[in-house]
């Protein structure tokens, strides 16, 4: 059944019967970036929640549907013009991740929410590697994407690549300016921020030790 959200979305959260279970995965890998971003309650949340989402219960569609509808409109309107950089919260798990799609072919070896997911875990270890955020912190977020069934490292998501080969991928991203890549790195759960001052070779060789 379609719902109007309050924010002026259309709901229809039965849609999702529709799909198989490695597109629901994929999709929820967009909905526990929300709690990574800035709402580390949002994450405890999935934690719990994560597995019977994914599976189909209904009870949890609706919260689940509701924050991550709510949170993106709420970050798009603080930075409407994309001025200030808090818009590109939302590209967590995507620099990574694109990367790891490049690899792959952008086939469906990996999917989009695979990557992202990935990148995602890959963003916190990088981040944790770089002394930003704990390592228990990037073992949670992890260790979250695996128990969904979503890819947590390099292994998971099919790629042996090295880390200049992976570096090569992200030289054509999009939001490349200046000869610096921004990347979407963590203080902590809920606690993201744009690094625009990265290291490449930095992160050549962490993806070395990914391996």
């Amino acid at each position: 059944m379609q719902k109007l959200s309050k924010n002026g979305f259309i709901q229809d959260p039965d849609t999702l019967d529709t799909l198989p279970r490695r597109e629901l995965a994929a999709g929820y890998a967009e909905v526990a970036k929300y709690g990574l971003i800035d709402d580390p309650a949002f994450f405890a949340w999935c934690e719990g929640n994560g597995a019977k989402l994914i599976a189909g219960d209904p009870s949890v569609r609706a919260p689940a549907i509701a924050t991550s509808v709510a949170s993106k409109a709420r970050i798009v309107a603080e930075d409407e013009r994309e001025t200030t950089g808090r818009r590109a919260l939302l590209n967590l798990g995507h620099t990574f991740g694109h990367a790891l799609e490049a690899e792959t072919g952008f086939s469906d070896r990996l999917l989009h929410g695979e990557g992202v997911a990935c990148g995602m875990a890959l963003a916190f270890r990088f981040s944790a590697a770089q002394g930003l955020c704990s390592v228990e912190d990037a073992t949670r977020v992890t260790r979250h994407l695996e128990e969904v069934g979503l890819p947590g490292t390099l292994a998971a998501a099919g790629v042996d690549a090295d880390g200049a080969t992976l570096v090569a991928h992200m030289l054509h991203d999009k939001k490349m300016a200046g000869g610096r890549l921004p990347f979407l790195l963590a203080r902590g759960i809920g606690e993201t921020f744009v690094a625009k001052d990265v290291d490449l070779a930095a992160v050549a060789t962490f993806l070395d030790g990914e391996r």
